[in-house]
């Protein structure tokens, strides 16, 4: 289920570790290795999307430690009970920040110009 990527020296490893409830004292287990954050942070958001796509708590917590040289950090934490008691985006903001928008257009109209204007004859 885990990757295990040699240990370069001086390259840290990050470690993908899912929770159980958000508590990072409940540790269940490796579920991925690699020497990239955003490739950590990645297959984090992937593997969210699999098991709980809904966000329904299906995954209590996620995690990514960075292992350098023996020191280690939570450097990405998601956690279910935290995401829930969130304030609406849109109760803050006045828009929703987590969603694509653009400005209004407005149509555009022809410009009139005497041609447009004079009558043809047939």
């Amino acid at each position: 289920m885990a990757e295990e990527p040699r240990h370069a020296a001086g390259r840290a490893i990050y470690e993908v570790r899912e929770i159980l409830d958000g508590d990072a004292w409940v540790d269940m287990g490796i579920l991925y290795r690699c020497h990239d954050y955003a490739e950590a942070v990645e297959f984090a958001f992937d593997y969210l999307g699999r098991r709980d796509p809904r966000r329904t708590g299906a995954v209590g917590g996620l995690q990514v430690i960075k292992d350098d040289s023996g020191r280690r950090e939570a450097v990405w934490t998601y956690d279910h009970a935290e995401q829930e008691s969130r304030s609406d985006p849109v109760s803050v903001w006045g828009f929703d920040v987590t969603r694509r928008w653009s400005v209004p257009t407005v149509p555009v109209q022809r410009p009139t110009t005497l041609r447009n204007r004079i009558p043809r004859r047939v």
